[in-house]
């Protein structure tokens, strides 16, 4: 990825957010940056229960982290916000490896079983 090999790692995730959504723009992507995630419970509207950090062609949801490890916690908060956001694939990208494609990890959604 052209982010990580020109920068490396160890920059705070916005500035690889911010260069990531360059790099797609300039490959002709439509990408959307820092939506507010909201939804209906019970009724009422949720509105900024998080923020998702890419939007690639209204269809790839793309979070971008910095830390040097990906917990449980960060994959799992991955799978709420495609299954609230109603999108159907994610990329969940650490750029604080030092090979690129170990930083990256695929999401789908799920379907839930019927009971």
């Amino acid at each position: 990825m052209t982010v990580h090999r020109t920068l490396g790692p160890g920059l705070i995730r916005e500035a690889y957010e911010e260069c990531l959504a360059l790099e797609l723009r300039g490959l002709e992507l439509s990408v959307e940056r820092g939506r507010a995630l909201g939804f209906d419970y019970r009724g009422h509207r949720i509105n900024s229960a998080a923020r998702l950090d890419l939007i690639v062609d209204a269809a790839l949801l793309v979070q971008v982290v910095s830390s040097e490890k990906v917990v449980d916690l960060e994959r799992q908060k991955m799978e709420t916000l495609l299954r609230l956001s109603g999108l159907k694939a994610g990329l969940l990208v650490n750029f604080n490896v030092p090979v690129m494609r170990k930083g990256i990890e695929r999401f789908t959604v799920k379907r839930r079983e019927e009971g």
